[in-house]
């Protein structure tokens, strides 16, 4: 008899490893047995498909080149500031009652005025009051503006560059915590259908006689414990693909299926170069970098601007031509042609004021230094922590899959000393643990990897990508 249950506790065993290869490896099926959205159905992705996705339909991505647009928009605008403007438009006065004459005296008068032409506000030998081409300009502002907006929108477009690389690493790290999750789902099933196995046996085992009834209830508790990991799992990656979905802008009733092995290793940094290369690597790509820089001059620009603007004029020079008539009542036009210019400097408020400004103006510049200061720091930071991380889980991966080869020999060597006579099916439950358990760490060590790599490759500027 307890040679019968051996040899079902071993089927049992072949059994739940059959199982558990097509459950991990058929790309037909959805992970073990997750219960999909009927509605929405499994969608395949693979970490390619994640990231295009992001750089089309991300919050985060679309508003860095809205506001990419928007500092083009503003440079076009400051290169614009000379160009005239024309005023097309029509005029009408009409005046009735006293006026007084330059030597003092009031005499009634009824008279009337109308424009109609290039510009608008034809009245008696007055000015035209809108010109009909015109110029109005503060030239400190037209000369320097431009200037500061031009670095203004090389700093946007290097922000959303950045901006897309950091929703890149945010949805590269999602995937293969999607990744992840599915692999433990697999696992906890393995482990599920190995307990679920013996505890049938040793269930069969104590009520033959053959074994105790203690050793019964440890494998039917165990199996309850398996039942609560795979339902943990079950909804562990049910949640990874929300987050994902949410990153991708999808239905989040879509269950997202990752179609790239969790053993799979990407290598998209050199991990082993050092930190010098890699640091250099990233001042020359990182856009941040190109950010700052720009940001900076944006900013030194201003601040000549508000240095030179009280010594530099603002002008304004306008042409108007068309037909205009008056009398006591409108008459007859005649053409007309006005030609006005000015140019004035202008101290604000006895000086202070523009004091003031050129002060504002030179902390803003200070403070742009500052930060581009900060931003190199972080930078820095960022590289020699990706590469540690990468060197690190590259190493835990070859501890781990050491220890998962242990983990498989020491279940062997229970399974030998079962058919021996050696041992009971009981014993087997360790084993089962064990290799559960190193499997989960080969994974974590492969998943940290991954994304190890692609924060290396994100802090040093994703070299060679597409722009």
């Amino acid at each position: 008899m307890k040679k019968f249950v051996i040899i079902a506790v071993m089927f049992g065993l072949s059994a739940c490893s059959a199982a558990f290869a097509q459950i991990v490896y058929s790309a037909d099926t959805v992970v073990g047995p997750i219960e999909m959205s009927k509605a929405n159905g499994p969608m395949s992705i693979d970490l390619a498909t994640a990231l295009r996705l992001a750089n089309a339909n991300n919050h985060t991505v679309a508003l860095a080149r809205e506001r990419m647009n928007e500092a083009v928009a503003q440079c076009q605008r400051a290169n614009a500031m000379l160009l005239p403007t024309i005023t097309l438009g029509a005029s009408v006065d009409h005046h009735e009652g006293g006026i007084q004459e330059t030597s003092g005296t009031i005499r009634d008068i009824n008279r009337s005025s109308g424009f109609v032409g290039l510009g608008a506000g034809a009245t008696g030998a007055g000015p035209i009051q809108v010109p009909g081409v015109g110029i109005t300009a503060n030239l400190a502002d037209a000369f320097f503006e431009p200037l500061a907006a031009k670095q203004s929108k090389l700093a946007a477009e290097a922000g959303s560059a950045a901006a897309t690389n950091r929703v890149s690493l945010q949805v590269a790290t999602a995937y293969f915590e999607l990744v992840r999750a599915k692999a433990r789902l697999a696992i906890a099933t393995e482990a599920q259908l190995n307990a679920a196995d013996l505890a049938r046996v040793t269930a069969s085992f104590a009520k033959s006689g053959q074994g105790l009834e203690s050793d019964a209830s440890r494998a039917e508790v165990e199996k309850l414990v398996r039942d609560g990991k795979v339902e943990q799992a079950r909804e562990n990656y049910r949640i990874r693909s929300i987050e994902l979905a949410e990153l991708l802008r999808l239905d989040g009733g879509t269950q997202l299926y990752p179609t790239e092995d969790a053993a799979a290793l990407i290598s998209l940094a050199d991990e082993s170069a050092s930190g010098s290369e890699l640091l250099l690597a990233a001042l020359e790509n990182r856009p941040e970098v190109r950010q700052n820089e720009a940001l900076v001059k944006a900013a030194k620009q201003r601040l000549k601007q508000a240095k030179y603007d009280p010594f530099v004029p603002k002008v304004s020079v306008g042409f108007s031509a068309g037909g205009f008539g008056g009398g006591t009542s409108l008459g007859s036009e005649n053409d007309r042609h006005d030609v006005s210019a000015l140019v004035f400097w202008q101290l604000d408020n006895l000086g202070f004021g523009a004091r003031a400004r050129t002060k504002e103006q030179k902390s803003r510049f200070k403070q742009a230094e500052i930060e581009q200061l900060r931003v190199l720091d972080r930078i820095a930071s960022e590289v020699r922590e990706a590469r540690i991380r990468a060197e690190s889980r590259k190493r835990q991966l070859a501890i781990a899959a050491a220890a998962v080869k242990r983990a498989r020999s020491s279940l062997e060597l229970n399974k030998s000393r079962i058919y021996e006579s050696q041992g009971l099916p009981i014993e087997v439950l360790q084993a089962i643990g064990s290799l559960a358990l190193t499997r989960e760490l080969v994974l974590d060590s492969a998943v940290e990897f991954n994304q190890a790599q692609f924060r290396l490759y994100t802090a040093i500027g994703q070299p060679g990508k597409a722009e």
